[in-house]
């Protein structure tokens, strides 16, 4: 193996890690560059190759693999700035995407809106052509009507056409052949397929998910082939993976056409690095959070992998491409402090970003963020990554204007902000954990991202988790796990309306469709490396209108046995997830599912601890109870291993801060990963509690 590098182009940093022949790895950690997120990749390869003592062009020369996680899809939709797109459907159901499933998000709140539709009506247009229940054409495909339809999409200046067709999952000839016509009407225009992007069960889901696959496609291929030209110019012949939402890694041209499985590009890379912890620890659930400079991203593991969804709605549009189960908030160290007009302290969504950034970045930012506060209560002692030495007098006029507003002080504004933000994401952990059926004392608290760590002490406290898991190399953890990333597809085939206890069913109907979709994944994904095939189902209760995703006990196949066996774990995940299951009930499967994996990391290339940086030991004043106090600073990289101590202490790392505060203690393992628990307790008798006996493990 030569060098990899993985690059995560965060809201406000970018993060860079770099896996060499020889097992060490080296971090960067610069600023991002939103106007155009490739001049911060590059300059960020500038500062790795710095740190590894090479010039750019070695480096890039050595590198066979580039791995790159990106937020451009996200903020394309966060932003509205997507491609215009149109809409091909079938006759008689031009209003499906605006119809929605006639329920607000919001079942409590009458005035619940939900976003704009990403199409607007003018640029939807239908065609006559339909397939009926069974996949069997009841009305042929009217050519020239899609013609016809191109020319309008075409005087309308549409970038990018999505084509959906009903009951198109059974049949996509249809579909194909619409694309066919439309691509040689508009070319340059891009088309997202519905049979290809999302082949399942649920008109509307299925409109949603193609839609908004062609609404960011366009932007995220127009960044990765300007991406590709500057690493060509500079000399880079190696592969470029873009990280999936799925946790896995795909080329640039498959990232490209399925857009849509970008949307958690970045934050999908943290999943890897956190069960690598998790697992050398021996704790079998956690609860990863990762608060970078824009965002604040919550995630579950048990067993050590994270759960998959196909019910994800990022920023209120439904996608049904399975997506890692990570639920994202506004709240961030960039995240800014404001008052309402009623007087209250509010910190986030909006976030000052990377330009201007927060206050004390000394860049032209002016209003106070949760970055300025943790800077002004003492709590930042490592350091911010690409040389940046923040001003606490800035901070202090920032937050000075807002405690007037307040009826405070400067410091007693900055630890309202604290307080605040810390609350705000309490509230989306027990959201996570209460919906995942999870218990908080058998859960450790997994934190990363450069203000993860500062905070996470105070949030374990509020939510009674007994222990906090902060792994080396933390403020960079997404690029980390990038290091480790597969090559991951999914393939889906649906089955609705079967009961797998009936006699009508025939388990080798599921198993040639299993050999089916494994035969679709062999030749899509390389054999040699060790093809990795994970089996599930989507199983509900008769009359349910959403399903539990299953997977199938190991076996060679799929028998009346392996029926029962995913029955009976559908009814034990049932119960743990929603409090009862009923047996006595008829059950159906919607959908197989198939899960292929093909590593592109040799299996004896482990991933190391990243190295420490300068020793930072001292002491400095920081905010504990009501006041300040003298505490000790501590560089992570000089702490005797498995030596317990008290807080409170601030052990300063690469790119961030663990805050211990008084009533914790602490401990660092060979691997520099640090564990914080409360002052009363001993680390054995911690991870015993947590090592006990849980319950199966949901996807």
């Amino acid at each position: 193996m030569t060098h990899r590098i993985a690059v995560d182009v965060g809201g406000t940093f970018t993060d860079l890690a770099l896996l060499g022949p020889d097992g060490v790895e080296l971090v960067h950690k610069t600023g991002s560059t939103p106007a155009e997120p490739s001049d911060g990749l590059v300059a960020g390869l500038g500062g790795l190759a710095a740190k590894a003592g090479l010039p750019l062009a070695g480096l890039l020369a050595r590198t066979d693999a580039l791995v790159h996680g990106t937020t451009i899809t996200t903020n394309a939709l966060v932003t509205g700035t997507g491609a215009r797109t149109g809409l091909l459907a079938t006759e008689g159901l031009r209003d499906v995407l605006l119809a929605r499933q006639g329920s607000r998000a919001d079942q409590f709140d009458s005035r619940t809106a939900p976003p704009p539709p990403l199409v607007p009506r003018h640029l939807i247009e239908t065609v006559a052509g339909r397939l009926d229940r069974t996949g069997a054409e009841a009305v042929p495909l009217d050519e020239d009507g899609v013609r016809r339809a191109a020319r309008r999409f075409r005087a309308a200046g549409v970038e990018a056409v999505a084509v959906c067709f009903v009951f198109s999952y059974l049949d996509g000839g249809h579909e194909r052949r619409a694309a066919e016509i439309l691509a040689a009407e508009l070319p340059g225009v891009f088309l997202s397929v519905s049979s290809r992007v999302a082949p399942e069960v649920r008109l509307y889901e299925r409109t949603s998910t193609t839609v908004l696959n062609a609404y960011v496609g366009p932007v995220l291929r127009a960044h990765l082939d300007r991406l590709s030209g500057r690493l060509a110019g500079l000399g880079y012949t190696g592969r470029v993976l873009v990280v999936q939402s799925n946790g896995g890694v795909a080329d640039m041209e498959r990232a490209a056409e399925r857009a849509v499985g970008t949307l958690l590009s970045g934050p999908a890379g943290a999943p890897a690095a956190v069960a690598a912890v998790t697992a050398e620890l021996g704790v079998p659930d956690a609860m990863a959070i990762d608060m970078g400079g824009t965002s604040f991203e919550v995630s579950l593991s048990s067993g050590g992998a994270t759960g998959i969804t196909t019910r994800a709605e990022p920023a209120g549009h439904p996608v049904s491409v399975p997506m890692l189960d990570i639920a994202t908030i506004g709240a961030g160290g960039g995240s800014i402090a404001r008052t309402t007009p009623g007087g209250l302290l509010r910190v986030g969504p909006a976030s000052a970003g990377a330009d201007p950034g927060p206050a004390c970045y000394g860049r032209g930012g002016g209003e106070p963020t949760v970055t300025d506060a943790d800077l002004l209560l003492g709590y930042l002692a490592g350091g911010f990554g690409d040389g940046l030495e923040p001003s606490a007098d800035l901070a202090r006029d920032a937050l000075a204007g807002l405690g007037r507003r307040l009826g405070l002080g400067p410091v007693e504004a900055a630890a309202g902000v604290h307080r605040a933000v810390n609350a705000e994401m309490a509230d989306s952990l027990r959201l996570a954990i209460a919906r995942h059926g999870l218990d908080p004392h058998r859960l450790a608290l997994v934190a990363a991202g450069g203000a993860g760590p500062v905070h996470a002490a105070e949030l374990a406290r509020d939510l009674e988790i007994p222990l906090v898991v902060v792994p080396a190399g933390a403020s960079v953890l997404c690029a980390r796990g990038m290091l480790r990333a597969d090559l991951v597809r999914h393939y889906v085939h649906t089955l609705l309306g079967r009961d797998p206890r009936a006699a009508a069913t025939d388990p080798a109907e599921a198993e040639a469709a299993f050999a089916r979709l494994e035969g679709d994944a062999a030749r899509d994904l390389p054999v040699d490396a060790g093809l990795r095939f994970t089996r599930l189902a989507d199983v509900r209760y008769v009359g349910q209108v959403h399903e539990v995703t299953v997977p199938f006990p190991d076996g060679p196949g799929v028998d009346a046995a392996a029926l029962a066996g995913l029955l009976a774990r559908f009814h034990r995940l049932h119960e743990r997830l929603y409090g009862f299951a009923q047996p006595e009930v008829p059950t159906e499967l919607v959908n197989l599912r198939l899960e292929a994996r093909s590593p592109t990391l040799a299996p004896d290339a482990a991933v190391p601890a990243a190295p420490p940086g300068p020793e930072r030991d001292g002491t400095r004043r920081a905010w504990f109870d009501g006041a300040f106090r003298e505490v000790p600073v501590r560089d992570v990289g000089a702490v005797p291993v498995d030596e317990r101590q008290e807080g409170p202490a601030l052990l300063a790392g690469e790119g961030t801060t663990t805050v211990v505060p008084p009533g914790f203690a602490f401990e660092i393992t060979a691997s520099g990963t640090v564990l914080l628990f409360g002052a009363d307790r001993d680390r054995a008798g911690v991870l015993a509690g947590l090592r006990g006996a849980r319950p199966e493990a949901v996807r």
